[in-house]
């Protein structure tokens, strides 16, 4: 009977689809799996049982969770857990925990504990248990302060403020003197919920101050109670996948599909902030209905918005809305030095030119009339001064010239009092923008300006902001080229340069904002955003880039080219970047593709990475994440609970599937920097004590699973190390499991297919023996079915020929004694022998190297020879080549 030897010397090709088993001919699928679950391919080629997973926490409430990375450097990072309404950090692993203090301030509730204080006809009032600040003139001042109690035996001890802003933004410090801030420097605080921390050691001032002419409004200032930091979010459970964000240093902005945009804020490691997002000058892409004219109430402050038919709804909250009328004003309340009025910009000829100007109140100082060739913010140079009141009008004679001007106290020029000046120019023609507070009726809202409107009159020019409750928020959003882009519908929107609020469609020049509809192909929701060589977008139906003429040119407003080309659109989940290239679920949710530059045709093209694999991703995905080191690792958590790992080389063309199994559901993934190795963690729903629990859990490291004092390929293990000792406690999330243990070098779960279990009992398992290390977890095993072992090639096994596995060599690393089981049937296995050489093997040795002679197999005879290879935990174990001796039967 003709004998020939099968070599499998790399296990980096993973598992192929069961279609692709009668592929021998292709040496690609001949070295693949038809199962590899919890066994780890390394690039180079071996695979070993893969690493166990640590026990660090429990999520909020053991609540669904989806965690975000916070990234500012190698050395510094957070995970942002979000779950159902709440939003934990954990940093080193660990929630933010605030401790008891017996330190107290006042809220609101009671006003005689804030000392209110304004200037320059500003107002600091408490009432209906909130604070509302608000600045009548510029350079006035209004404030709240209070003294805060320090609790006996609270110095040195850190403390922190919880602060609501129901509207902002607002100035915060805290100091020990009043106005001081050596505690919490002065900071501005935007809508959202605030977690500062701070360590007194002594009484300290807790001061706000408003920051405008429109009313800020504080709903909350409290000390934290103990317990962990949760900070209020928007989101429900079934918005979790829906989250797209992007990392600017302290600042991580989101976009989720129905919301509006948000921020977290990082002021200090232990300090957080959970804000809107909002802008002041867009983008407005909504023309105005020229039949419905639009009446501000007045030109600045809190206001009212008037329709002359039926146009608001209560989904218009927060939007904005820009107001054109003909004819400019600028005016200002002035109260201090270096404060000016809002500018007027003159052009035209002769008579056209000619503006007036009044000053009026009682006040003493010099005014001065300043003009500016340059902008309405710079270079301004005087025109004439005024000590006194006055009403006159003023000719320039400067033809066919466009000026700005405004008047105002320069340095050291105020003296006294408050000075309300004003400029009329009846020509040209004036922009101001306001935001819906409260609705009223579809004919009237309340309003905040931003921007001064030139007049109080009625004007038909008039445009809405893109974004709203009533037109939709962006569902994505990416850092690109220095510019903040959100995505949604069939738009995109990119800030101006280098400035991540500003959407100001007027301004001129490449730095400009950028706003464009996408208008091609189908086009309902943009799934995601990517910043490789060029802007990508995965759009229900479609893959886009937004392209310059070349690539070394940046996008601008006039060189900006939206192209399709793909139409495998993407499911609505998050893409990943792999060095310049993308990887998304497809419209499906059942394959992966990768999106890639190709030379050949100077564009983007998209590739099916799951091609080779179609069912390892039937189950459908429900997260993502990327490991990039020791080995590029894409880890696709499926909706089964299993996660579906890449291992990815594309310089040495490894494209390897495997499996990720554990005793529980996988719902999340997350990677966060490393020292030796990427920090990979899952999030896993457990059924403990027939109670549901879900927990975060760590990835052990390569060199923590080969054996050695500890070895960690446990699940949801936690390690001791400390006095001997026979009782292992730390144990409460595994009460009533079953666990393995190895200790001090040793499997103390021993046995030979089977793994020898302990029980949890009172959160403690006890031990035959003492130990002083151990690692302690949840038992898990590896299984092994290769491809078919035929191939047609010359003095090769035909497929569909009768054949038996009779012998097996094997090549080894850092594997455990009874580490590896093998067999040509997978319920027929057989441990290593126990003998090396002549000599008997101990049943705790772990090889560095194992290269022996074949080893004798017994199999049966069929047409379908595989090799089942099995590890069990918490043995380490690592197969480096695979050497099958196949007789045949003719």
């Amino acid at each position: 009977m003709p004998k020939q030897n099968i070599g499998q010397h790399a296990f980096n090709r993973g598992t192929v689809s069961v279609l692709a088993l009668a592929r021998t001919d292709v040496d690609r699928l001949r070295l693949s799996a038809e199962t590899q679950t919890n066994w780890m391919p390394r690039t180079l080629g071996p695979m070993m049982l893969r690493p166990g997973l640590g026990y660090k926490a429990s999520t909020y409430n053991d609540a669904k969770a989806r965690v975000i990375p916070f990234v500012f450097s190698a050395s510094d990072y957070a995970a942002l857990e979000f779950s159902d309404g709440a939003l934990r950090v954990l940093v080193g692993d660990t929630p933010i925990t605030r401790v008891n203090v017996s330190s107290s301030i006042q809220n609101f509730t009671s006003a005689p504990s804030w000392t209110l204080a304004s200037s320059g006809g500003g107002s600091s009032t408490i009432s209906s248990d909130k604070l509302t600040l608000n600045l009548v003139a510029q350079g006035g001042t209004a404030t709240a302060t209070q003294l805060g109690s320090l609790g006996i035996g609270n110095s040195g001890v850190e403390h922190a403020i919880r602060i609501v802003v129901e509207r902002g933004p607002v100035r915060f410090r805290v100091g020990t003197t009043s106005g001081g801030d050596d505690y919490i420097t002065t900071t501005s605080l935007d809508t959202g919920t605030h977690s500062l921390a701070f360590t007194p050691t002594a009484a300290f001032y807790v001061q706000f101050e408003g920051l405008s002419r429109i009313n800020k409004i504080v709903s909350s200032c409290t000390l934290e109670a103990a317990g962990v930091m949760v900070l209020a979010t928007p989101y429900d459970e079934s918005d979790l996948t829906l989250l797209r964000t992007d990392q600017s240093a302290d600042v991580v902005y989101i976009a989720c599909t129905g919301h509006q945009q948000r921020k977290i804020e990082r002021r200090a490691t232990r300090s957080w902030s959970f804000v809107e997002y909002k802008t002041e000058d867009g983008p407005f892409n909504f023309n105005a209905d020229t039949s419905v004219s639009l009446t501000p109430g007045a030109v600045s402050g809190n206001t009212t918005l008037t329709a002359s038919r039926p146009t608001f709804r209560s989904t218009h909250v927060g939007a904005l809305f820009e107001l054109t009328h003909t004819g400019q004003v600028g005016t200002g309340t002035l109260v201090a030095n270096d404060t000016y009025s809002t500018t007027i910009r003159v052009n035209g000829v002769d008579a056209g030119r000619v503006f007036s100007y009044t000053i009026s109140g009682t006040w003493t100082g010099t005014l001065t009339v300043q003009r500016s060739f340059d902008s309405e913010t710079t270079g301004f140079t005087d025109v004439t001064t005024h000590t006194g009141n006055i009403s006159t009008s003023y000719d320039d004679t400067l033809d066919n010239s466009i000026v700005w001007y405004r008047i105002g106290f320069k340095a050291a020029a105020y003296g006294s009092g408050t000075a309300a000046v004003q400029l009329n120019f009846p020509g040209g023609s004036g922009t101001g923008v306001c935001r819906v507070l409260t609705f009223s009726s579809s004919t009237s809202v309340s309003v905040e300006v931003l921007d001064n409107f030139s007049n109080g009159t009625a004007t038909f020019e008039w445009r809405e902001g893109a974004w709203s409750s009533r037109r939709g928020w962006p569902s994505s959003v990416k850092l690109h080229e220095g510019r903040l882009w959100w995505a949604g519908n069939d738009r995109i929107w990119g800030s101006g340069s280098d400035d991540y609020t500003s959407y100001n469609d007027s301004e001129e020049g490449d730095a400009a904002p950028i706003d464009r509809s996408i208008g091609q192909g189908p086009i309902a929701t943009i799934n995601w955003l990517a910043s490789t060589e060029r802007l990508i977008a995965g759009a229900d139906g479609s893959i886009i880039q937004a392209k310059s003429s070349s690539f070394d040119e940046p996008l601008t407003p006039t060189n900006f080219n939206i192209k399709q080309f793909s139409t495998q659109g993407s499911a609505a989940l998050e893409a990943v970047k792999v060095d310049t290239r993308v990887m998304y679920v497809q419209a499906s949710n059942r394959r992966i593709y990768q999106v890639v530059f190709d030379i050949n045709i100077q564009s983007y093209k998209t590739a099916d990475m799951t091609r080779l694999n179609e069912e390892i991703g039937l189950p459908g995905f429900v997260d993502i994440a990327v490991q990039r080191q020791p080995d590029t690792a894409i880890h696709f958590v499926r909706a089964d609970g299993k996660v579906a790992v890449l291992l990815y080389d594309a310089d040495d063309g490894v494209e390897a599937w495997w499996l990720v199994e554990t005793d529980g559901v996988i719902e999340a993934a997350y990677v966060l920097p490393g020292t030796l190795e990427d920090n990979v963690y899952y999030v896993v729903k457990r059924t403990i004590n027939g109670q549901t629990k879900r927990y975060h859990e760590k990835w052990a490291r390569i060199d923590e699973c080969e054996g050695g004092t500890l070895n960690k390929q446990a699940d949801s293990f936690i390690v001791y190390s400390g006095v001997a000792t026979s009782t292992i406690t730390g144990l409460d999330h595994l009460e009533g499991e079953q666990v393995v243990v190895w200790a001090d070098g040793v499997d103390l779960s021993p046995g030979r297919a089977t793994q020898t279990t302990y029980t949890v009992t009172g959160g403690s398992i006890t031990l035959g023996t003492t130990v002083t290390n151990a690692v302690v977890g949840l038992p898990y095993t590896a299984t092994f079915k290769s491809a078919k072992l035929a191939y047609a090639a010359a003095g090769g096994t035909a497929l569909s020929q009768s054949k038996r596995l009779d012998h097996l060599g094997l090549i080894l690393a850092k594997t455990h004694q009874d580490g590896l089981y093998y067999g040509a049937e997978a319920d027929t296995i057989w441990p290593l022998p126990n003998v090396e050489g002549a000599e008997d093997v101990s049943d705790t040795r772990v090889w560095d190297h194992y290269d022996e002679g074949m080893i004798e197999m017994p199999g049966i005879w069929t047409t379908d020879a595989r090799l089942h290879l099995f590890g069990y935990s918490p043995r380490p174990v690592t197969v480096m080549a695979a050497i099958i001796a196949i007789t045949t039967s003719g």
